[in-house]
């Protein structure tokens, strides 16, 4: 019985990677086709290229930190500073080149930080059912009462100012959604017959669910990840536009565009290219997005 079992279990994950393989080479193509997801990747393959050579490439590395030249301040865009400079003479294009990766660590480590908790929530409630699945589930919708904004600014607030207690802040209010989704893709998947099979032969609950389970899950799981990404850079620019999140004199594009704001009816320059940088940041990631979603959920095609 046992050796039945297990034949059947390597003919269905036989099947099932052929499936994939297959299901991939028609989603790449679907990609290459999607022009707008073409564009969403070039300009973000862009801007990584400028995150890792931002040292490189920026005329002012020193203004990045703390240096100030008080007689070039509030400069307008010219040929040496293109960007035009700050409220002390800082120029602004080297503090949004040196802004750049800071801002996709950011975005990072958010949607990692929270899609690992919120998978692992959902995928534990939705597998065990029962009690587990009512405890964690109603602590996800004590977390899903709050607006995501709000609570982020308490919790970071709690924790103290700093980049890093933003990201830690901004990722404990985040995971419920990704929680929610797993739950779903795990009480669907777990019906399944290679679900079946592998109980057949006597496979543990944490291989079944890691092994078995959540690997059939994934595609709906970064679709949410890239779709989140520019809303997790938002909230960050957020917290640093109020001064919770980064804090001077680090080049974040959201504390950037706070020192601006009083100076925006004639130095608009100042607040102007930090924000230009998180739209086009944000517009491409959800330009990406939108073509993972066409590509890996059925759904979503026509």
């Amino acid at each position: 019985m046992v050796e039945i079992s297990s034949k059947t279990l390597q003919e269905l994950q036989s099947e099932a990677r052929s499936a994939h393989r297959e299901n991939l080479r028609r989603s790449l193509y679907r990609f290459r086709s999607n022009t707008l997801s073409m564009i969403g990747l070039a300009i973000l393959l862009f801007i990584i290229f400028i995150a890792f050579a931002a040292p490189i490439l920026v005329p002012f590395p020193e203004d990045a930190g703390g240096a100030t030249h008080f007689l070039d301040k509030l400069l307008p865009p010219s040929a040496e500073h293109p960007f035009g400079t700050d409220k002390v003479g800082r120029d602004i294009f080297s503090r949004v080149l040196m802004g750049t990766g800071l801002a996709l660590q950011v975005g990072i480590t958010i949607i990692v930080l929270a899609t690992t908790i919120g998978v692992t929530v959902g995928a534990i409630a939705a597998y065990f059912g029962g009690a587990v699945d009512d405890v964690l589930m109603r602590i996800t919708d004590i977390f899903l009462t709050v607006p995501a904004l709000v609570l982020a600014i308490a919790i970071s607030a709690a924790l103290g100012k700093g980049i890093i207690n933003a990201m830690i802040g901004i990722s404990l209010v985040w995971w419920p959604g990704f929680a929610r989704l797993t739950r779903s893709l795990v009480l669907s998947l777990r019906e399944e017959a290679f679900v079946e099979a592998a109980y057949g032969i006597g496979a543990s609950h944490m291989r079944i669910l890691f092994r078995h389970i959540l690997p059939n899950a994934v595609s709906p799981i970064i679709i949410k990840m890239t779709t989140d990404f520019g809303f997790a850079v938002l909230t960050a620019a957020a917290l640093g536009f109020i001064g919770i999140g980064a804090q001077p004199p680090t080049p974040e594009w959201g504390a950037m565009i706070e020192d601006g704001r009083h100076y925006f009816t004639d130095e608009w320059w100042v607040a102007t290219f930090p924000g230009m940088a998180i739209w086009l940041l944000v517009f491409s990631w959800n330009l990406l997005g939108d073509g993972l979603r066409d590509v890996l959920d059925p759904r979503a095609r026509r």
